[in-house]
């Protein structure tokens, strides 16, 4: 199942996206270790900032070319294996009429 998800922003993101292993904390005699990212999701397609056209356009170079505006958040796509639990993202679910990427 594709999932197409938007987030305040890359933190956002990756707070329900991956997960550390590997983290030690330090003690008598033992460094600390920050570990590392752990995807919890086998499938994930990160597209970031999407821009859409304002309407308005500009010349560059003598061409008339469209001006682009950032839509809010951090854009990413996601599709679920058989085995995922995709309920963690269904409150930054949006469903897009035409998506700017789609899984082949």
């Amino acid at each position: 199942m594709d999932k197409y998800l938007s987030f305040a922003d890359e933190a956002a993101a990756k707070a329900v996206l991956y997960r550390i292993e590997g983290a030690v904390e330090a003690s008598e005699g033992v460094e600390a270790v920050e570990g590392y990212e752990v995807a919890n999701y086998a499938n994930i397609d990160i597209i970031g900032v999407i821009h859409k056209p304002t309407g308005a356009t500009e010349t560059v170079d003598g061409m008339a070319v469209p001006v682009m505006a950032p839509i809010a958040g951090w854009h990413i796509n996601v599709r679920l294996m058989p085995d995922e639990d995709g309920s963690a993202l269904s409150s930054f679910e949006v469903f897009p009429a035409t998506p700017m990427r789609v899984w082949g």
